[in-house]
């Protein structure tokens, strides 16, 4: 068991209130439901009472003396006969009935009071039940729902609303004509009556009209239509959080999640060719964060790490995408940098939705085609719903990439740090996404439903690769090369990065009490089966050098044919196969309830908890086989790459270029020929296979107090984390050979206490003020936690694995504004603050005494604290207080700036630098225009110069250079159901660049622009 992480003093401050809180809140709510029966104990008083032959007066008098009661009466319920008792240890009630029902008289009580009325003959009363009304709120005009609506009962100011689909219940309604007040961004506040039967439950549909309608060429559709479900979902929420809705999500030319995110505040990209691909918020990198679908997490797609490939999910398999900047006690604790919630589409009451997309582009530079398609169905009626999806993409992607490596040369008797190779790698990507989706739901009654949910998303790519590398022996001056080796190859490779997911729960509201269940399997796989690998070499040239654009060297090897492929030969030949598998159970279980404390002021309890069970394996197969005796040129082995105009026309990617598809079939038809090359097998691939398995065990308690204006939403989280983990210890001589490989597994567990409060101030109906103090977590990698080694004894170096690695913990603050905007829009600012403890990163470090003294070794390692601060402004706005055919425009933009502070060994001394990854500056900026069934915007994303790795010296840290992206994306409706749209990405032909912290150029990657137009079409409404 690892040693609990101890709270600091501020997070011991947040547990006690947060328990003190929840206790208070508990026992008054007690206290008031006890008062009301508080004044019944005067007659339940056990007395004595002795008397004879005493009038009635005198009886009572008697009664009040020993109890404290007040009786009242009048000479209509006097009994004239004498009265005689003689009783002990009874209770004054006990001694008063009799005498009462024997004399057709009742009593009233209130507090201490007790009126003694005459029996009336009547029929006895009815007591009325309370009754419920449930029911959804919907668009006046397409009759859709409106997610995230408040619907507040006037006679005793409850509030609540509606779910994802529009859905609300209210409970305990007294019977008869109630009024209900629903209000939603955009549109008009509109006021209902509806009629509350006995103990019955009430059915209605509230539609809300657009406050847009009155202006000629806008309505609340489409975009504004999302953006106003946004705006809903984020005013109300008890978190900081951001919304992008479906309708948002299609206003952008971002056909993947991965690519949906970027547009979102505080949000960073990780880009893999071109494309986002990982997620960074606030300047921490997806391993701080967490992944979720419908609540769930997701499992791996890549390898090693937690992370998931989020160019793996179709855009149009999704409704919304929630970012969650600050954590509540009900939600999973291993969100420091956030927590990433993808909706998936679930059909909507009473409605029968399809949606037929279709759309065909262009990559400019690989000159192929690509094309998008999907058909979404649904309808939900009486107690059953379903709705299933097929969405297919086939698309087409290049990389140019100049990748530069430097080494020290002796020239003229001076030492000079020059280019020492030069590699051009030229990847043609074709690339295959399917996204299936099913869900089928039962009502069993209004307030209970039960579903059932599926998803497959496979994401299949095929990169064909034409490498040629310049490697320089020496300088005979600074403009001539010597020794030069030209290295070619080329290497098709595939993946397959698919998700599964199945889930099944319940949800149900009985009794002012709320519950769900929820019960999934998820499958995370990544899948390289495809890596063919024959490198060619042509050494021994001489060139002229010519560096005057230091980020495209030019080599002059004279007369010297060097596209002659008789001149390339090699004696190997590498092949590749790599699998890992990600697979989780888990269980979910939430209940809570909400307590009325006036017309104003109210408590809603919860608890809850999760358990979840993963297995994890990592199997990575490289293999080289050398042959026997002789060589092979690849004059017999030519493959057909060429890119003639690579690099925005720098350089001639063509010519003398192998086929790996061929030097795989030799090697299969020529087994005799080639031996295994041990050595390079073992080190490839035994130190990277792992197998594992985790268990996760969480419970937590919350309250959420309304106090008129002020909520205030605090709780504890426990969570467990227990993991078991097999490895290999590799072993090699002192001459580099292969030893031994050696088993070796490792359990051992972390846990800890999550406390959390968040402050929602509302200042008016379109204004909060938020505050939050949680506390989180982010676990190790899986394969950073596994016992592994690689032992090199002739450089005297290590790799080693960290199954000591505890969870980095942050307490976070945070401070919000936020203001919505009557024109559907936003204005907001704040700040945050992370100080995160044992904060994770990889280390390189010269081990002190023991077997292995004087060994270089890499390993990951807890850290000091590292901390993180910045604040983020946001400004979105239809600005339809325009006149005439300017208030179709709108605004949308937004801006972070980021600080954060590590220490870190350095070569000399310690040094105090940024955490990798981290975007000092990031932001979106957005011009948009929609009127008369037009749609259309033109979008920056940029970000500034960061860190991309640390090495052991400030001159030798890898920078990426800031990146700006210029696209456009319009529509325009045809007809009701009918509509056209393109789009264009990387106008400008951003590109990624890293350099040395010194300046020296290292790598450069250059993608073009593509472009895409389709149409959309939706029969009913």
């Amino acid at each position: 068991m690892k040693k609990f992480n101890g709270a600091d003093s501020l997070v011991k401050i947040i547990m006690r209130t947060s328990l003190i809180y929840c206790t208070l809140s508990v026992l008054f709510l007690n206290l008031v439901q006890a008062s009301a029966v508080k004044g019944q104990e005067g007659l339940n008083t056990r007395i004595d009472l002795h008397l004879k032959n005493v009038n009635f007066t005198e009886f009572l008098k008697a009664i009040e003396k020993k109890t404290g009661v007040n009786f009242v009466y009048t000479n209509n319920e006097y009994i004239n006969s004498r009265i005689s008792v003689n009783d002990r240890s009874k209770t004054a009630r006990t001694i008063l009935t009799p005498l009462l029902q024997n004399n057709q008289l009742t009593i009233i009580e209130d507090g201490l009071m007790v009126v003694i009325k005459r029996n009336q003959k009547v029929a006895p009363a009815v007591v009325a039940k309370p009754g419920s009304v449930v029911g959804y709120v919907k668009d006046k005009e397409n009759d859709k729902v409106l997610p995230y609506a408040t619907v507040i009962l006037k006679s005793t100011n409850q509030k609540v609303l509606t779910d994802a689909n529009g859905y609300f219940v209210i409970n305990n309604i007294k019977a008869g004509e109630a009024v209900l007040k629903v209000s939603y961004i955009g549109y008009t506040a509109t006021e209902f009556s509806i009629r509350i039967e006995d103990g019955k439950i009430a059915k209605a549909d509230f539609k809300l009209e657009s406050q847009s309608n009155d202006m000629k060429g806008i309505t609340i559709n489409g975009i504004r239509r999302g953006e106003a479900i946004a705006l809903n979902n984020m005013r109300n929420a008890d978190n900081i959080k951001y919304v992008l809705s479906e309708e948002q999500i299609e206003r952008f030319p971002d056909a993947t999640v991965g690519e949906a995110m970027q547009r979102v505040p505080g949000i960073a990209m990780d880009y893999s060719y071109g494309l986002p691909r990982n997620i960074i918020i606030r300047g921490l990198d997806q391993s701080m964060g967490s992944v979720t679908l419908n609540g769930n997490r997701l499992p791996s797609t890549q390898t090693n790490s937690r992370d998931i490939d989020l160019n793996g999910i179709l855009s149009s398999t999704v409704e919304a995408i929630e970012v969650n900047k600050t954590l509540t006690p009900d939600m999973d604790a291993d969100g420091t940098a956030g927590s990433v919630n993808i909706i998936s589409k679930t059909p909507k009451q009473g409605a029968q939705q399809l949606q037929v997309k279709g759309s065909f582009g262009h990559n400019f530079l690989v000159d192929k085609q690509n094309f998008d398609g999907s058909i979404n169905y649904s309808k939900r009626q009486n107690k059953w719903a379903y709705l299933f999806g097929v969405n297919y993409s086939k698309t087409f992607r290049g990389e140019d990439r100049v990748q530069k490596d430097y080494d020290t040369y002796t020239i003229n008797g001076q030492d000079r740090t020059l280019l020492s190779n030069l590699e051009l790698e030229g990847t043609d990507l074709k690339r295959e996404n399917l996204g299936l989706q099913g869900e089928l739901k039962y009502f069993p009654t209004e307030k209970s439903q039960v579903y059932l949910r599926g998803s497959w998303n496979k994401f299949y790519e095929l990169q064909t690769r034409g490498t040629k590398s310049y490697s320089i022996g020496d300088y005979t001056d600074i403009n001539t090369v010597t020794g030069v080796t030209i290295g070619s190859s080329g290497t098709p490779r595939d993946y397959n990065r698919n998700l599964t997911t199945f889930s099944i729960g319940a949800k149900t509201d009985v009794n002012n009490w709320k519950a769900d269940i929820d019960l999934t399997f998820s499958a995370g796989l990544y899948d390289q089966p495809t890596y063919y690998d024959g490198y060619f070499t042509y050494g021994g040239l001489s060139a002229g050098l010519d560096v005057s654009n230091p980020r495209a060297p030019q080599f002059n090897f004279g007369g010297i044919n060097v596209n002659d492929p008789t001149k390339y030969t090699t004696s190997s030949y590498v092949n590749r196969h790599q699998i890992a598998h990600d697979k989780d159970g888990q269980g979910s279980v939430n209940i809570q309830r909400t307590f009325d404390l006036s017309t104003k002021n109210k408590f809603l309890f919860k608890f809850g908890g999760r358990y979840k069970y993963k297995e994890d394996d990592h199997t990575r197969s490289y293999f080289q086989y050398k042959l026997k005796t002789g060589s092979l040129s690849m004059a017999n082995f030519l493959g057909d790459y060429s890119r003639k105009k690579y690099f925005d026309g720098n350089y001639d990617l063509s010519g003398a270029i192998g086929n790996g598809y061929l030097m795989e079939q030799y090697y299969q038809n020529n087994l005799s020929l080639f031996q295994n090359d041990e050595t390079y097998i073992r080190q490839n691939t035994d130190p990277d296979s792992y197998s594992g398995k985790e268990t996760l065990a969480a419970g937590y308690v919350m309250g959420k107090l309304t106090l008129d204006k002020l909520d205030i939403i605090t709780g504890l989280r426990y969570e467990r984390t227990g993991f078991n983990y097999n490895g290999n210890i590799v072993s090699f001589d002192d001459k580099g050979a292969y030893v031994s490989t050696a088993k070796v597994d490792t359990k051992s567990a972390f846990d800890g206490f999550f406390p959390s409060l968040n402050l929602k101030l509302a200042l008016d109906q379109r204004t909060n003020l938020r505050a939050a103090v949680t506390r989180s977590l982010s676990r190790p990698g899986y394969y950073d936690l596994v016992p592994w080694q690689e032992i090199e004894t002739r450089r005297k170096r290590m790799k080693i694995g960290n199954p000591d690695l505890d969870q980095a913990i942050s307490t976070n603050v945070d401070f919000l504004f936020e203001h919505y905007l009557k024109s559907l829009g936003l204005i907001s600012g704040g700040v945050f603050y992370k100080n995160i403890e044992n904060y994770i990163y990889e280390s390189i470090y010269t081990q002190q005494g023991g077997k292995f003294d004087k060994y270089q070794v890499t390993q990951t390692i807890n850290g000091a604290n590292a901390h993180v601060y910045g604040f983020e402004v946001a400004w979105q706005q239809q600005l339809t207080f325009l006149p005439g055919f300017l208030n179709g425009f709108g605004i949308y933009g937004n801006y972070t700036q980021i600080q954060s502070k590590f220490k870190v060994p350095g070569l000399v001394s310690e040094r105090t630098v940024r955490l990798p990854s981290m975007r000092p500056k990031v932001g979106n900026a957005s011009l948009s225009y929609e009127k008369y069934g037009f749609s259309g915007r033109i979008s920056l994303n940029f970000y500034e110069t960061f860190i991309s790795e640390l090495a052991d010296t400030e001159a030798n840290d890898l920078m990426e250079k800031g990146r700006a992206q210029l696209d456009f994306s319009a529509s325009q409706k045809i007809s009701k159901s009918f509509s056209i749209f393109m789009g264009i990405s990387n106008i400008n032909n951003a590109q990624t660049i890293l350099d040395f912290g010194d300046g020296r150029p290292n790598d450069h990657k250059y993608y073009s622009s593509w472009a895409n137009i389709g149409f959309k079409f939706i029969p009913f409404h």
